[in-house]
């Protein structure tokens, strides 16, 4: 870096000229990673996570300029993090190892999609760093249970059948997470137990039946987790 060309020339006549230019040579390749605070997805569905994830990016380059970093972030359902302030760790012995670091804080929640492209001032162009793709749910999903008949006796017997509806608000649904208990019993002697309606759902409130028609005791639970 900073080459500096003088040049001076002296005719027969002994009149003189003089010029100078200042020029780089360039010719190391910069390196860039993206490394995340959180790596703990859910095991059953990778890329979802229940927490915030903070992204650092760091770039080794000599020549570093931080309006040659071109990023793509996108969110299909809300914000998208703000870059940070890049900081520099400069290496005297070898400036080419001076790295160069930002960061990014995903909070909201949302599908996102990040694409990163460095190339220094020389043109020299980092290897390709695939897209990444990730979901950050925060949002605990809420469970609500609402029956058709409450007129009963000592508030636990039923003079006719009871129809319990499922509400789940979630946005990540799934129903392989919904777990539905419970026992029917007639004076001690087990009974079958009914079945849950198919899941209908509309935008991120998803629903479900269970009919209670048969003569029974009956007991009645509902759990889910989400995706994340």
């Amino acid at each position: 870096n900073g080459i500096k060309l003088w040049v001076k020339m002296t005719d027969r006549a002994g009149n003189t000229t003089e010029d100078s230019i200042a020029f780089s040579i360039d010719k190391t390749v910069p390196t860039m990673s993206v490394t995340y605070d959180n790596n703990d997805d859910d095991d059953e569905f990778a890329g979802f996570y229940k927490a915030e994830r903070v992204a650092t990016i760091a770039i080794n380059e000599r020549n570093f300029r931080a309006g040659d970093v071109w990023m793509q972030i996108t969110n299909t359902d809300g914000s998208i993090p703000v870059l940070s302030d890049w900081t520099t760790l400069k290496d005297e012995t070898d400036p080419n190892k001076t790295i160069h670091k930002a960061t990014l804080r995903y909070q909201a929640d949302g599908d996102y999609t990040f694409d990163i492209r460095y190339a220094d001032k020389a043109g020299n162009a980092a290897a390709a760093i695939a897209q990444h793709a990730f979901t950050i749910d925060r949002t605990a999903p809420v469970i609500a249970v609402a029956f058709d008949n409450n007129q009963s006796t000592n508030g636990q017997y039923y003079r006719s059948g009871r129809t319990a509806t499922i509400t789940i608000t979630e946005h990540n649904f799934e129903t392989s997470r919904i777990q539905i208990t419970g026992t029917a019993t007639d004076d001690g002697a087990p009974k079958g137990y009914p079945a849950a309606s198919a899941w209908v759902s509309k935008g991120d409130v998803h629903t479900a039946t269970v009919g209670f028609g048969a003569d029974a005791q009956y007991t009645f639970a509902v759990a889910y987790t989400d995706k994340a």
